[in-house]
């Protein structure tokens, strides 16, 4: 299976979505806050260093994408919350592809005003 690069900007949709990362030898569940087909932002334990590579596995219904990120912006929000932004550094064709179905139905439900979609 070929691995694609994924570069660019691509529209991102503010759902949760669970994603387990790993960092420093650990593993950290959370959830994400915007994903799209270049990457996605998620909570994160503390702040990731610029340019690190993170494992990830994320949860998209019944597909599960494992795959490898780069942090491209980490900051602390407040106290008790610290954001990332990870871009899909590879993504296999099946993962592509899931993603891609993943987020073309989402094009397809009402969004609520300012709302997040949960579903």
């Amino acid at each position: 299976m070929p691995i694609l690069p994924l570069a660019g900007i691509f529209a991102r949709y503010p759902v949760q979505r669970i994603v387990s990362y790993h960092h420093a030898d650990k593993r950290f569940l959370t959830l994400t806050l915007e994903l799209g087909m270049d990457g996605m932002r998620i909570e994160t334990h503390d702040r990731l260093p610029h340019g690190e590579q993170v494992n990830f596995q994320l949860v998209l219904g019944e597909h599960s994408i494992w795959s490898r990120g780069r942090v491209v912006r980490s900051e602390v929000l407040t106290r008790n919350r610290t954001v990332s932004d990870i871009e899909f550094v590879q993504l296999t064709e099946p993962n592509l592809a899931a993603l891609q179905e993943h987020l073309a139905a989402l094009d397809n439900r009402p969004k609520p005003p300012g709302g997040i979609l949960y579903g």
